[in-house]
């Protein structure tokens, strides 16, 4: 899952998991994979030279083993070979001061561990703007970030500007997919 939106990009090393499951399902493959499909998102996007900051799973990043080992033992194996491939990636950072960074510029897309902790700052800023993205797949695939919003259905509550911000991400994704194949 990359989440875009107008000030943030976000992609997820683990989705709909139980917040006492992520360091379960945490591997060292599962985070290059993220931060592979985000980089690879980023230039699709039209970012030349994608700049990747990553979160620790751990409050404060882990303080050097103090707080869990994720840090040291799964994370920064995982970016050691997104950089040996050529990516400019960097971290683990704690998630508590890493999306002002990305705010101020210093990155273009953040890695996230767990749902929530890429997601509260993506709706925090532009929940009625951002869009998820699924990564991975052969065709270009959006959704508004909030889901499908059923609670709220037929109740003329709802905002429709995550929906379109997907249909128009699609389109130039799909366009840019169909522009790399030689289609158009």
């Amino acid at each position: 899952m990359m989440f875009v939106s107008p000030r943030l990009r976000v992609v997820l090393a683990s989705a709909h998991v139980p917040l006492m499951g992520v360091r379960d399902v945490l591997t060292i493959g599962r985070v290059h994979q993220a931060i592979d499909l985000g980089h690879a998102a980023c230039l699709d996007l039209g970012v030349a030279r994608p700049r990747v900051g990553v979160c620790g799973l751990n409050t404060h990043a882990g303080e050097s083993g103090a707080m869990g080992d994720e840090e040291t033992r799964i994370i920064e194996p995982a970016i050691g070979i997104a950089r040996d491939a050529g990516a400019d990636v960097r971290g683990p950072f704690p998630a508590d001061t890493i999306f002002q960074r990305a705010v101020g510029g210093e990155f273009d897309l953040i890695v996230a561990m767990y749902h929530d902790q890429g997601l509260i700052p993506v709706k925090l800023l532009d929940w009625d703007r951002a869009v998820n993205v699924t990564l991975g797949l052969p065709t270009t695939r959006t959704s508004p970030d909030h889901g499908t919003a059923f609670d709220i259905a037929g109740q003329n509550r709802g905002d429709p500007g995550s929906m379109i911000e997907a249909i128009s991400l699609a389109s130039r994704l799909a366009g840019e997919a169909r522009r790399r194949a030689g289609t158009v």
